[in-house]
């Protein structure tokens, strides 16, 4: 028996604060990194890490968000895998990228480590990301493919897995 669609629908926000959340409390263990472990200001980076850092943060807040939200409306549910979406999106940032909501969450801790001038924090996200996307590699192309079919698998051919190509020129 289906759960009511009141029901689906506070659990889907309730995901949704909880994933922003859990966002919020990591960027702010990487801010305390880096400010225990400031160590690229003495090399020469430090006029560019207040430009470069926030450009980073925002960009991957925006594409963070704009990745939940489509998923939301679009696909009917969320990143969680409780409430996992009922369409394939492969619109908005997911016409260019399949992980866009990681590629976001990546630049968000990237920039925080650049701006707090942080190469621990720097090493700490790319070691840390490199296994999530290890694991969202084999674990999530497997699932999606298993409920979706061809449609993912033809989706998967078009699009890249994290780094959006650059468009080509006629």
């Amino acid at each position: 028996m289906t759960p009511p669609k009141e029901h689906l629908e506070k659990i889907r926000r309730r995901v949704i604060v909880l994933f922003f959340s859990g966002l919020l409390l990591m960027a702010v263990l990487a801010v305390g990194i880096g400010w225990a472990f400031n160590d690229l200001g003495r090399n020469g980076f430090d006029r560019l890490n207040p430009v470069i850092g926030p450009i980073l943060l925002l960009g991957g807040i925006i594409l963070v968000a704009w990745s939940v939200g489509i998923q939301y409306t679009l696909g009917k549910g969320t990143p969680a895998p409780r409430v996992a979406t009922q369409k394939l999106v492969t619109e908005g940032p997911y016409a260019y990228t399949r992980n866009p909501m990681t590629l976001g969450a990546l630049l968000i801790y990237l920039g925080i480590g650049v701006w707090m001038g942080s190469g621990v924090v720097i090493i700490l996200t790319v070691v840390v990301f490199s296994v999530l996307l290890f694991y969202i590699y084999h674990h999530e192309t497997d699932e999606l493919a298993g409920r979706f079919g061809d449609e993912y698998r033809d989706y998967k051919k078009r699009t890249p897995f994290l780094l959006p190509r650059c468009p080509r020129r006629r």
